[in-house]
């Protein structure tokens, strides 16, 4: 099988507690073709990239390791813009400062790409996991997989929308294409909450995605990282205060990269596979109505009730959930504070 060369990515800023495990993770892979790793700190302020750096001397492997840090904070997009640029490998597989993957992991990934020449990107599921849960998860990650059920292929030119496993919880795109880097212009500093969406839709206009059901990724959850907007893992009224402020934000800030990367993905189709873009109708359908759904939700918590109810309408949002998160945020985050409280978590 001619495996193809793989760039272990992995990201990382402020997570001096949890780096070590990651990096362990990422050095146990057992993957029989050629792999490099490209460690990358987003000028952390505590300890994460001297750890890093002390993880790096005392690997014994002969695998190839690149320690980088980025200039200045760039969050996600920047630090990847940054690491990509050290990648030589075929595909790039990504991995954050806080998760585990499987020993298999780039096996899983690297044999499916092997015997599937034109795919772009690959989806594996993942596992939620807790602080308390940490030990049992890195003992479950030290073992390969002993069935490999089979894959879906998953193509926008084959009238697949692009967006139906990404947005799945326990789905995640994990590995990409180098072309996703190199056939487009940098990813958009200001799309650091949306880094793997803007390359999903690269991915997707540049060939087919496979989705494998096999778990290989263990997520952290709670551990303060920017994509959840500081959440803590806490259930109670300050969170949820600080949850829904952070998805206004999210509206706002990510509204633009994704609109530029459409654009950019569009005139990609256009200038390279025109005769093929009437046939990925239903992905850019999906695309213009997910943008829409974005825009309206710019406006959520800036106008009044009645903005929201009309938001609820439109988004044909159901159940209780919906009805109280039209009220006063103040209100709101009371209401659901007592409900977790007097009758179950939410």
């Amino acid at each position: 099988m001619n495996l193809p060369k793989l760039s272990y990515v992995l990201l990382s800023h402020n997570r001096e507690k949890y780096i070590r495990g990651a990096i362990e993770s990422a050095f146990a892979q057992d993957y029989e073709g050629e792999l490099e790793y490209i460690f990358s700190d987003d000028c952390s302020t505590d300890r994460t990239y001297e750890i890093i750096q002390e993880c790096v001397r005392n690997y014994k492997g002969n695998r190839k390791v690149i320690v980088t840090q980025t200039p200045k904070n760039l969050h996600l997009a920047g630090n990847t813009n940054h690491a990509v640029q050290f990648a030589t490998g075929d595909f790039v597989v990504r991995a954050d400062d806080d998760d585990y993957s499987t020993v298999d992991r780039c096996s899983i990934i690297g044999k499916a790409i092997a015997q599937n020449p034109g795919c772009s990107s690959v989806i594996t599921k993942l596992k939620h996991f807790t602080d308390e849960e940490d030990s049992h998860i890195r003992e479950l990650c030290q073992h390969a997989h002993s069935e490999h059920p089979d894959y879906q292929i998953y193509d926008i030119f084959k009238g697949y929308d692009g967006l139906s496993d990404f947005y799945k919880k326990d789905s995640l795109h994990q590995a990409w294409s180098i072309d996703v880097y190199k056939k487009f212009s940098p990813l958009p500093l200001d799309g650091y909450w949306v880094d793997d969406v803007m390359c999903m839709y690269r991915a997707n206009v540049l060939g087919f995605c496979i989705s494998i059901p096999l778990i290989t990724a263990m997520v952290r959850q709670a551990s303060l990282n920017m994509s959840t907007g500081g959440n803590d893992g806490t259930r109670g009224y300050k969170s949820i205060i600080r949850l829904e402020k952070f998805n206004d934000k999210y509206m706002d800030i990510t509204y633009p990269p994704l609109q530029s990367t459409i654009t950019e993905i569009t005139q990609y189709i256009q200038q390279n596979r025109a005769a093929s873009y009437s046939s990925a109708s239903n992905f850019f359908n999906t695309l213009e109505a997910d943008m829409q759904k974005r825009k309206l939700l710019q406006s959520y918590w800036k106008k009044g009730i009645r903005n929201r109810f009309r938001i609820r309408k439109i988004l044909n949002y159901k159940g209780l959930f919906s009805i109280l998160r039209c009220l006063p945020m103040p209100l709101f985050a009371f209401l659901l504070t007592c409900y977790r409280v007097l009758f179950r978590k939410m």
